[in-house]
């Protein structure tokens, strides 16, 4: 059976990344070494599902500049599909500062360029590209009128809803909030929507139902090393983390969501699909950069083959 469609909307940022010894505390200078790498929240993610073997289609907006060609081209490279994508003369592309300690931690300050430009019409727009049966991936740096205008959307279009709430900001609607088939926050997005704070799958038991109240039809939360939890109406599970030596975290959920959401179309059960994402995850934070280091579906599955993974009833 083939893949189901997938398409994202979301963030495209040039990264300019320092990698440090350690992150600095204010007013302090550290030295470190430099370097360019394509990024953005919504990018990330279709790159991560195009090496798992699909062609996904992604809407974002870039500057007609030179980080906007290079980030374009990068996506080209990577398998993802560039017909929705608009590049706008006079604006800038997206940017962020990204630092990254010895230890993986990071620092990240991001200047949205053209991602802060999207409307209502023209997601609109861009929501011809979504094709029949298809799974919809969508992170929250988009402006939160465009996304409640996509989530309104879906029962015209009849798309399945991944929803990666990060950054988190204020205005999502009720009903868009109830278009949504899975919400994907990590731990800290979990407590900011919910005011439940999740250290271990215990409080993401409680953070999840609270996420659901919300109006999701399944909560799916990241702990980071600890691994994943996930609840809807009528299961619930966690599965821990493959144990692996951390270089740099940046961008460590997108990898998951990316991966998640091309399990899914993939056809995977959601277990095996949570699975998998864990996997990419791991795999992605041995190394560094963004978009070059999502991992190909050829080497997640060795990994696989090679790894246990416990899961919590």
């Amino acid at each position: 059976m083939s893949p189901r469609p997938l398409m994202f909307f979301g963030t495209t940022n040039l990264d300019l990344c320092f990698n440090v010894e350690r992150l600095p505390t204010p007013g302090e200078s550290l030295m470190g070494s430099l370097k360019q790498n394509a990024g953005g929240k919504g990018a990330n993610q279709a790159v991560a599902a195009a090496r798992l073997g699909l062609r996904p289609s992604f809407y974002t907006r870039l500057g007609d500049d030179d980080a906007g060609r290079s980030l374009l081209q990068a996506l080209r490279e990577a398998g993802v599909r560039l017909d929705a994508i608009e590049v706008c003369p006079g604006e800038i592309s997206g940017s962020a500062l990204v630092l990254v300690g010895d230890d993986g931690s990071n620092m990240i300050v991001i200047d949205p360029g053209a991602n802060a430009n999207v409307t209502p019409s023209m997601v609109e727009k861009a929501a011809e590209f979504i094709e029949r049966d298809a799974i919809v991936v969508a992170e929250m740096g988009m402006p939160v009128p465009a996304l409640n205008h996509l989530f309104a959307l879906k029962s015209v279009k009849e798309f399945d809803l991944i929803f990666n709430p990060a950054p988190v900001r204020a205005g999502l609607s009720p009903a868009a909030w109830r278009s949504v088939d899975f919400v994907t926050p990590n731990q800290t997005e979990a407590f900011e929507l919910t005011g439940v704070e999740v250290h271990d799958f215990d409080g993401a038991a409680h953070a999840a139902g609270k996420l659901l109240d919300l109006g999701p039809k399944a909560a799916l939360i990241t702990l980071g090393a600890q691994g994943a939890y996930y609840a809807d109406a009528s299961a619930t599970f966690a599965l821990r983390a493959f144990p692996v030596k951390v270089v740099d975290t940046t961008a460590a959920g997108d990898a998951f969501n990316g991966a998640f959401a091309a399990s899914l179309a993939h056809r995977l059960p959601i277990r095996e699909a949570i699975k998998k994402a864990l996997a990419v995850a791991a795999l992605y934070v041995t190394r560094r950069g963004a978009q070059r280091s999502m991992p190909s579906s050829w080497a997640v599955d060795e990994f696989l083959n090679s790894q246990s993974i416990l899961e919590l009833e």
